[in-house]
């Protein structure tokens, strides 16, 4: 089915401003979890044991590097050991507000380290900050709101 969608009808950069658009939900959701939830930012990695405190900013600075097409402030570096906490479950977020990290993340991967990141996982990862039931009206306003003129 997701192959049918008309995302997969419109060209690269207008699937990039989609998933830029959708993004910013995802960045938006991760705003409020953070000001929500400050106790949940910090965790202890499983390996050596150290403390760390998840950088607020970073989902904001990726998101600003995948709109410029360049690694802004040292983005990949810093999304090292989050990735990997969340990766060994050192770190957890609610499902929505960790999908939607990821999507920032591979949005940033796709559009500025060139990573082979499948259009419509970015898709599907943004989208997860929504109710289920506004996900296909938000995906088609993303679609909508693409701006006609080169």
């Amino acid at each position: 089915m997701a192959s049918t969608h008309p995302f997969f009808q419109l060209g690269a950069d207008s699937r990039r401003l989609v998933h830029l658009a959708l993004c910013e939900d995802a960045l938006r959701t991760w705003n409020t979890y953070v000001q929500d939830e400050p106790a949940a930012l910090r965790y202890r990695d499983s390996v050596v044991g150290m403390r760390h405190t998840v950088d607020i900013e970073l989902p904001a600075d990726a998101l600003r590097a995948a709109r410029a097409g360049v690694n802004l402030a040292d983005v990949d570096r810093r999304y090292l050991e989050p990735i990997t906490a969340l990766q060994d479950d050192d770190l957890t977020f609610p499902d929505s507000v960790e999908l939607g990290y990821y999507a920032i993340y591979n949005c940033f991967r796709k559009y500025v380290s060139g990573a082979d990141i499948e259009d419509w996982l970015i898709v599907n990862q943004a989208l997860s900050v929504h109710h289920d039931s506004e996900v296909a009206a938000r995906l088609t306003r993303a679609i909508d709101e693409l701006d006609p003129t080169p």
